[in-house]
């Protein structure tokens, strides 16, 4: 008989707790256990360019060598981009109006350095999101500028006509599956790296209680900014599209899809949702197969609303942490960074994870502060997967009815 093994929340709580009594108790021997956190942190960013790269092209690909893209395609893309980019803006609002990290204060490492961040103008801010080489953004894992280059590439891939362009299209769905699997091995050892440097954060700050204090009180705002922007977002954002866009009751179709916003919540899977949101979508909506079958799958992959608030107030939250005063071009690079990586982010549990650490580094900030919230990040990582495929099965059926389907 197989041995059941602990869940792997569960292995990460135990995992938390532990960091923060061996931060706390034994400060001194940190150095045995802080290159766990350095580790798994290494391995993250080692799979973060193949994921991003694969996962975005052959999405776009698919999409744009759909008969009728330009339609049903061009009014999935524009639902997808503009949800994702309302919810990052309202992560936005709540996050400078709560402010959870403010009064942390925790010094920055002496060798990050944030002066081009910092001093980045709107000229160079646009200017720099196209790459003048992309092989350089690759190696310098220039995240903006390689999804930029992904979007254009699977758009013209999807619609090549080349024999070769099929088996290249293959051939880069093939790497993001192995890609894939190889991150769901790699977040196996979460619990370990994330004892790591979980231990590293509180040992740094374990001769001053009252700081420790602030950050654990710091916690709550936090979940309290970003669930109040899921909150907003889907009772109030989706809602309110549901009912002008489609005059569609928000409350029946809630009603309807509650096994799946449940299931979601219960999974932090946007793929291991997939059959389920299919087969409620067609069956207690009506939706045509040939549209859920397109919308569904295109949503898994690139809708990620609650995902893409969540990277933009977990960044803002962390930079609050470190004492950094972000201009409202900052903040912007922010959002338009958040929108990207959305994009590329894998619908698995912890997926978004590996993109917040991207999002980091765009700013300057050193990877190893994602430690600041990693506290919470499984009950959140559940709540933002819920938003992401609910909203799924809103743009689903506003697109079947303007279809007239």
């Amino acid at each position: 008989m197989r041995k059941k093994s602990l869940a792997l929340h569960w292995q990460i709580l135990i995992a938390i707790v532990s960091g923060v009594l061996f931060g706390f108790y034994f400060t001194e021997q940190i150095a045995y256990v802080d290159w766990l956190g350095t580790v798994f942190m290494r391995l993250l960013k080692m799979i973060v360019v193949p994921l991003v790269f694969c996962t975005v092209t052959s999405g776009v690909a698919n999409i744009s060598a759909t008969d009728g893209f330009l339609r049903l395609g061009g009014k999935t893309l524009g639902y997808y981009l503009f949800t994702s980019l309302v919810a990052i803006l309202t992560g936005l609002f709540f996050v400078n109006l709560i402010k959870p990290g403010q009064g942390i204060s925790i010094s920055l490492p002496e060798t990050t350095s944030i002066e081009s961040i910092m001093q980045m103008s709107l000229r160079d801010f646009l200017v720099n999101i196209i790459p003048d080489n992309v092989f350089q953004a690759f190696a310098s894992m220039n995240m903006v500028g390689i999804i930029v280059f992904a979007i254009f590439f699977g758009v013209f891939l999807g619609k090549s006509v080349h024999p070769g362009a099929q088996k290249v299209q293959q051939a880069i769905e093939g790497i993001g599956d192995v890609i894939l699997n190889l991150t769901s091995l790699i977040l196996k050892l979460a619990p370990v790296g994330i004892f790591g440097l979980i231990a590293s954060v509180v040992a740094a700050e374990a001769g001053n209680s009252e700081k420790l204090v602030q950050m654990l009180g710091s916690q709550g705002l936090y979940v309290l900014t970003v669930l109040s922007g899921i909150s907003f977002h889907l009772f109030i954002t989706l809602s309110v599209l549901l009912f002008v866009t489609g005059r569609i009751s928000p409350f029946k179709h809630l009603h309807r899809m509650r096994d799946v916003v449940l299931m979601a919540f219960s999974t932090a899977s946007s793929n291991g949702t997939l059959p389920l949101t299919l087969s409620h979508i067609k069956s207690r909506c009506n939706v045509p197969e040939k549209i859920a079958n397109f919308t569904l799958p295109v949503g898994a992959t690139v809708n990620m609303n609650g995902t893409s608030l969540y990277e933009c107030v977990a960044v803002i939250f962390i930079a609050q942490a470190y004492g950094m005063d972000l201009s409202i071009v900052q903040q912007a690079f922010i959002v338009f960074a958040s929108l990207l990586v959305g994009i590329g982010t894998a619908g698995i549990p912890m997926g978004s994870l590996i993109m917040t650490v991207m999002v980091i580094q765009v700013i300057g900030l050193p990877p190893e502060s994602i430690g600041l919230i990693l506290l919470v990040d499984r009950f959140l990582d559940m709540s933002r997967t819920a938003l992401n495929v609910y909203s799924d099965t809103v743009c689903t059926v506003l697109i079947a009815k303007s279809e007239k389907e």
